[in-house]
């Protein structure tokens, strides 16, 4: 089990305790997602990058709602699905910031010979998985790899 999915555990079970019942709806959904990933892929438990990946599909699912929601000005599920997002997010792992994602692009074509777009994104979701933007990674990767300078 990954540390990720450990923790959310743990949340669950002190949101039962205190009798949380919103909080305790979300960690279900969240951990039958990753149940049902886990399924998918035919392995016991998922690993961590696939637990972040997840929680993204999750958060981006309660976002998607949210705004639907804001649409239709339902004040009552507004509340709820901006409850829901935050609560999702709070278990996603930090991104990294532009510069942080400069200076591992710049640190990958140092020590491998990745001097492409694509060897420099495998190894980025090697090392780095589920802590960046892609496209932002995307688009530096093949900035800095064409020689220009990245904005």
């Amino acid at each position: 089990m990954s540390p990720g999915e450990q923790k959310l555990r743990d949340d669950m079970k002190a949101a039962l305790r205190a009798k949380d019942a919103q909080r305790t709806q979300i960690l279900r959904a969240i951990l039958a997602a990753a149940k049902n990933r886990a399924i998918e892929l035919r392995i016991e438990a998922i690993p961590e990058v696939e637990f972040v990946a997840v929680l993204k599909r999750e958060a981006k699912q309660r976002a998607e709602s949210l705004d639907f929601a804001r649409k239709a000005g339902r004040e009552d599920l507004i509340a709820e699905n901006a409850a829901a997002v935050a609560i999702v997010e709070s278990y996603l792992p930090k991104q990294m910031s532009e510069s942080d994602l400069r200076s591992a692009i710049d640190a990958i074509m140092r020590e491998t010979s990745a001097g492409d777009v694509g060897s420099v994104m495998k190894e980025m979701t090697r090392r780095y998985a589920g802590l960046y933007d892609g496209k932002l990674a995307s688009r530096l990767a093949g900035e800095i790899t064409s020689g220009r300078t990245p904005r």
